[in-house]
């Protein structure tokens, strides 16, 4: 029952309290772990008075020797018994049930990622662990900045495992606190400091899903606060849009990765994103398709045929904003540059001199000039 595996942890967090050197051993007294100056050999238990003995089960299941007894022995045994035990109840608890967390974390992971999935074995598979596939549901990406979760080689004071429980824990209690109608979300590890939840759309009560949506939008500030205070550490989320059918499933969730990667590159990290809050960004990032032409071309319209508000946008843009700069370019006179500017703001409703704005429309301006011809030939 006591592996080298989890003396080496209990060993680990025992030293971390005590200043001196130690070993754990099985209740035979043979040592399973120990500290560096120490020999790897039996220890007659009965001829050390100051062993402390910890339990599972009701039953003693090893000893803590330390090197010399200590002059407050009788304080801190008990507080050393304590974390063995807790470090023993975790590590067991751990080893049976994470082989069904690993399954379901690499079955999300392929049914998200596979190239050309299988979706009849994928299907069969969910029913394996009750996975409701054709429920309508939207992928939320979270990145956790824990550094530990990427270590390559872990030290057993990391409890990486732990980690991984515990952080699952949070996100599933913080969905269930807030989100009480709807409990069909499934919270699943995808590697380095990534996890997903398949966000369930449909709660009990009998509300259209264009209205869930809705809802479920409005709420994004909440619920990301409450996975900041459940994950107590810098917390990046990205959301994705719903699309239906189980190919939309996994569009949503390479949208929610998207909003990740770009909030990150254009804002900052530990902030929530939504893939609609990049406004052409999002259907360039979701592929080509009629939706996303009219959504380019629809922008530009706006501004008619008027390519001399092209070209001052291109020259604004090139000349990284600059008011003088532009108007210097253009030959024309800088109030001129300010006034066609107000005009462009008014029709669009996007501000040029503003960054965020600022990029829409250069998106924009670059899908209608490359991608649009490049579909029309097709």
């Amino acid at each position: 029952m006591l592996s080298q595996q989890i003396a080496d942890k209990i060993r680990a967090k025992v030293s971390a309290l005590v200043s001196q050197e130690l070993r754990v051993t099985d209740p035979q007294g043979q040592s399973l772990s120990h500290t560096s100056t120490l020999k790897a050999e039996s220890v007659e238990i009965a001829q050390v008075t100051w062993a402390i003995p910890f339990a599972y089960g009701g039953n003693t299941v090893g000893y803590i020797i330390l090197a010399e007894e200590m002059p407050n022995h009788e304080e801190i045994a008990p507080l050393i018994r304590s974390i063995a035990e807790l470090v023993m109840h975790q590590s067991l608890v751990l080893e049976q049930i994470p082989r069904q967390d690993e399954r379901l974390d690499k079955f999300i992971y392929d049914l998200l990622n596979q190239p050309q999935p299988e979706w009849s074995l994928l299907a069969a598979e969910a029913r394996l662990f009750d996975i409701e596939l054709d429920r309508p549901r939207i992928a939320i990406v979270i990145q956790v900045d824990d550094p530990a979760l990427t270590t390559r080689f872990q030290d057993p004071a990391g409890d990486r495992e732990i980690r991984l429980t515990r952080y699952k824990f949070g996100i599933n209690r913080a969905l269930d606190s807030f989100y009480t109608s709807s409990r069909e979300n499934v919270v699943s590890y995808l590697g380095g400091t990534s996890f997903c939840i398949l966000k369930d759309l449909i709660g009990t009560d009998e509300v259209d899903l264009g209205t869930h949506l809705d809802n479920f939008k409005k709420s994004l500030g909440a619920i990301y606060g409450i996975l900041k205070s459940e994950l107590k550490l810098p917390t990046t989320v990205g959301v994705g849009n719903y699309h239906s059918g189980l190919e939309g499933l996994r569009q949503s969730y390479h949208e929610a990765v998207s909003a990740i990667e770009l909030g990150g590159q254009t804002w900052d990290q530990d902030r929530i994103y939504h893939i609609d809050d990049f406004g052409v960004v999002a259907p360039l990032l979701s592929g080509v398709d009629e939706s996303n032409i009219y959504f380019s071309r629809e922008l530009l319209e706006r501004l008619g045929e008027n390519h001399e508000i092209i070209q001052t946008l291109e020259a604004f843009f090139n000349f990284d904003m600059s008011l003088t700069r532009t108007a210097d370019m253009l030959k024309i006179h800088r109030n001129t540059l300010v006034y066609r500017l107000d005009r462009i703001t008014e029709t669009l409703g996007l501000d040029p001199r503003k960054f965020d704005d600022a990029v829409q429309i250069k998106l924009a301006i670059l899908y209608n000039r490359f991608v649009e011809p490049h579909h029309a030939a097709q």
